[in-house]
């Protein structure tokens, strides 16, 4: 072997595990249960060492994925945050389309899926809501039986998954009357992800997200003069919401390397129109000077040794034909 193709299969050695080491985060969708074409239901696919996690499954989850090229097939396992249908509308959309014979699917193996209580119940609901359905494609032989099941394990505070090498951690958060509610923490290789779920300011969020390569939080917003003609209404959003504010002192108190905002809620009421995002920035960064990004969906970050970085992706070029 020559000194160049030695120097080059080390190059190319060394590329690759540093890959192996990284962790992708892609934002799959940002948005709440109002409509909005720009932001999808919340949903965020999390990649590391061959596992595609998948956190939530809102609304369009299964469109953003194909959108990334990533086959319904691949996902390892789903945990769902809390029980408010804007977590959950996908479920049923990617439990039936991964065991098809197309492109995405051809999933052979049960779907795995985490969550609190009455998580099980879910599962048994979209198995009973597509019996007929599973019934026609195995007798087309579209299907495999394995398939067909959903194994569903309510979870509890404490790590969740541990598998070769990842580890996901679920801890309480505080949506107000929705309880229990989680956020979720993965580690892999030395880096980590804090995922907030819906929630306000609490300790245990801040404890777990401290100087993690990467903080995906919630937030809701009224513009100032929503604030100031309906306080009562507003407020009543930001006791389980973290408004642009509490947002500001999680990320101060956490300090994680990179934060982006998900789950993007604006509100409006009568002829007060939603505040824009660029209150919404400016709001965060009057109190928080550390980097901050506002969350889009198909956004992705890698995080690797050489730090946290945006993904150039571009989904209107890369998206396949249906």
């Amino acid at each position: 072997m020559t000194m160049f193709r030695l120097l080059t299969f080390i190059f190319m050695f060394v590329a690759a595990t540093a890959s192996a080491q990284d962790m992708r985060v892609t934002l799959l969708g940002t948005g709440t249960p109002i409509l909005n074409v720009n932001r999808f239901g919340m949903s965020t696919l999390v990649e590391a060492n061959g596992h595609k996690l998948l956190f939530d499954a809102g609304r369009g989850a299964a469109i953003r994925l194909h959108q990334r090229q990533v086959p319904l097939r691949d996902i390892t396992a789903i945990f769902i945050t809390h029980m408010h249908s804007d977590h959950l509308t996908s479920l049923p959309d990617l439990y039936a389309t991964a065991p098809l014979p197309t492109d995405d699917g051809r999933r052979t193996t049960p779907l795995a899926l985490w969550g609190p209580p009455g998580i099980k119940k879910v599962a048994t609901g979209i198995e009973t809501m597509f019996s007929e359905n599973n019934r026609i494609r195995l007798l087309g032989g579209e299907v495999k039986k394995t398939a067909l099941k959903i194994r569903a394990t309510q979870i509890k505070p404490g790590v969740i998954f541990d598998k070769d090498g990842i580890t996901v951690t679920a801890f309480l958060v505080n949506h107000g009357h929705v309880e229990p509610a989680y956020g979720y923490r993965i580690d892999y290789a030395g880096h980590s992800v804090v995922l907030s779920g819906d929630t306000s300011y609490i300790p245990a969020l801040v404890a777990k997200a401290r100087n993690v390569d990467l903080l995906v939080h919630s937030v809701a917003i009224g513009s100032r003069a929503l604030e100031q003609a309906e306080p009562a209404y507003v407020n009543r959003f930001y006791e389980y919401l973290a408004n642009p504010e509490t947002l500001a002192r999680i990320l101060t108190e956490a300090a994680p390397a990179q934060a982006v905002a998900s789950h993007i809620s604006l509100y409006s009421r009568g002829d007060i129109p939603r505040a824009t995002e660029a209150e919404l920035l400016e709001r965060v960064q009057a109190g928080y000077q550390g980097p901050f990004i506002i969350g889009q969906d198909l956004m992705s970050f890698v995080i690797s040794k050489a730090g946290t970085k945006l993904d150039p992706y571009d989904s209107r070029s890369r998206q396949r034909e249906p």
